[in-house]
């Protein structure tokens, strides 16, 4: 089992490796926290509705990553998501936090969009 560290606000987690994300899991929302190059994936603990799993991490290495985690600061975690926001926000005044979200979404969804999920 290949496997990656990070280490990031004093904590160290150890992500599995994985070339496609498997069900149950979502992107994990840390930013800049993660090492570049690799997308961290996360499974929520039974019965929460955002409780981390960290025995679990996972991770696909993906060029790209640190622009999916620059996009999805809004929960927009999903190339559906992202795309719903894009059509809401696609009229937003140059400056808002909305223009600057539908940019990042613009580039981040082709990156996402060509992730594998498992069924």
């Amino acid at each position: 089992m290949e496997t990656v560290t990070n280490t990031a606000c004093g904590t160290t987690h150890t992500f599995e490796i994985v070339d496609t994300v498997p069900k149950g899991y979502r992107i994990w929302n840390i930013g800049k926290n993660m090492t570049d190059g690799y997308l961290p994936l996360c499974e929520i603990l039974p019965g929460t509705n955002s409780s981390i799993n960290i025995d679990t991490l996972k991770a696909i290495k993906i060029e790209g990553a640190q622009i999916v985690l620059a996009a999805i600061g809004g929960g927009q975690n999903t190339p559906q998501k992202m795309e719903r926001y894009i059509k809401r926000y696609r009229n937003a005044k140059p400056g808002t936090w909305s223009y600057v979200q539908v940019k990042r979404m613009q580039a981040a969804l082709p990156i996402i969009a060509a992730l594998k999920f498992e069924d």
